[in-house]
């Protein structure tokens, strides 16, 4: 049963990176209130991650080189539970996030005002 629960994370997070890849998105609470969500430009930054242009992604969305590092890292730790037939890395990420979640809630924050940064100047 691990490893089913790890294949399909593992397929979700892969699908996600090629809809990034393959797909232009636009932000439906941008559209709806005029306003930058702490996630708007991540597309845009993906796709200059992957062209290793990372002065770019910085700009579209500050969050989005460490959330691409944990995208990656989060493949690769899925691959080796399913190696492994273990279920360890999603119950451990799963904890961190519990004990840190006010610190992302702050980063969120912040992504949200460097989003909107030129709608409070």
């Amino acid at each position: 049963m691990s490893r089913l629960k790890n294949c399909l994370i593992l397929f979700i997070l892969t699908l996600f990176l090629l809809i990034v890849k393959l797909m232009p998105v636009s932000c439906i609470f941008h559209t709806v209130t005029g306003i930058y969500c702490p996630a708007c430009g991540m597309t845009r930054a993906f796709n200059s991650i992957l062209k290793l242009d990372f002065i770019s992604a910085l700009s579209y969305n500050i969050l989005s080189i460490p959330l691409f590092i944990f995208i990656v890292v989060s493949i690769i730790m899925l691959i080796i539970d399913i190696i492994k037939n273990k279920f360890e890395y999603i119950p451990n990420v799963l904890k961190f996030l519990s004990k840190h979640y006010v610190s992302i809630l702050i980063l969120l924050f912040i992504s949200f005002l460097f989003n909107n940064l030129n709608l409070f100047l």
